[in-house]
C-alpha cells in the first residue's frame, strides 16, 4: 500500500471517529438532559426502564468503544505529532466525562426505584 493511500484511509478514519463521536454526544446530550428533567422517577414504567437502563447502557458502551477506537486510531498513526496526542486526549477526556455522566442516567434511576424516601410518595 503506497503512502498516499495510506494517508487517505487515515484521513478517513479520523473523518468518521469525528463524526461518531458526534452523533454518539448528542444522543448522550439528549439522554443525560431529559432524563435529568423527568427525575425523581416515583414509580416503575417499562418505557423508563429502557431508556435509563436500556438506551443509557448501549450508550456507555458505544462510548467505551469509541474512545478505545480513538486511542486504537491513535497507535496506527505513522508519525505521532503533539496535535494527534492533544487530540487523542481530549477524546478520552470527552469519554470519559460521558461515562461519567451516562453512568449517572443508569444508577440514578435504580437509586430512585429502590429509595425508600420515595417509596412513601407512590
Amino acid at each position: 500500500m503506497s503512502d498516499e493511500a495510506v494517508a487517505e484511509r487515515g484521513a478517513a478514519g479520523q473523518y468518521q471517529l469525528a463524526f461518531s463521536g458526534f452523533v454518539l454526544s448528542v444522543l448522550s446530550f439528549l439522554l443525560v438532559f431529559y432524563t435529568a428533567g423527568e427525575e425523581p422517577y416515583l414509580v416503575f414504567r417499562w418505557p423508563d426502564c429502557a431508556l435509563n437502563v436500556g438506551v443509557g447502557a448501549i450508550l456507555f458502551v458505544a462510548f467505551a468503544a469509541w474512545g478505545f477506537a480513538c486511542v486504537r486510531h491513535f497507535q496506527r498513526l505513522p508519525r505521532r505529532s503533539w496535535l494527534a496526542k492533544a487530540l487523542v486526549c481530549a477524546c478520552l477526556l470527552w469519554s470519559a466525562i460521558n461515562l461519567f455522566y451516562l453512568g449517572n442516567v443508569i444508577y440514578g434511576y435504580r437509586q430512585d426505584m429502590t429509595n425508600p424516601i420515595l417509596r412513601q410518595l407512590r
